[in-house]
């Protein structure tokens, strides 16, 4: 579904999932008829506005990089680290922050690389 919606500016929206229902909503001055697509975004919009907050806070992203090394930098950096720390607080019930969570992910990484195993010597 396709949809242009203008409650205050137009909005523009593409829906799979959604068929063209309409439902009543509390407004400041009563009800108000919307679509259901335009009710379950603005109920979700939260999340999506918490994740890009919470990958903002120490973005490895720079100014004078090609385009397709920041796409792929903000898919290892932001999108993975955010997704490992959501499924990291879901299993845990930790109440880590994001910044504490990248410092321990960095700390382990550093710590892996220092300790490098023994290789036996060939010639003796």
């Amino acid at each position: 579904m396709v949809l242009k919606w203008r409650d205050r500016r137009d909005v523009l929206m593409i829906s799979t999932k959604h068929s063209n229902t309409m439902e009543e909503v509390m407004a400041k001055r009563g009800i108000k008829i919307k679509p259901k697509v335009v009710i379950d975004y603005n109920r979700c919009k939260g999340y999506i506005d918490l994740t890009d907050q919470m990958g903002s806070y120490s973005s490895c992203l720079r100014r004078g990089v090609k385009w397709y090394r920041k796409v792929a930098m903000d898919i290892i950096c932001n999108t993975s680290l955010l997704n490992a720390f959501s499924i990291y607080k879901g299993v845990t019930g930790n109440s880590k922050t994001i910044t504490q969570f990248k410092d321990d992910i960095i700390n382990g990484l550093i710590q892996q690389s220092n300790s490098v195993p023994e290789v036996p010597e060939l010639f003796d």
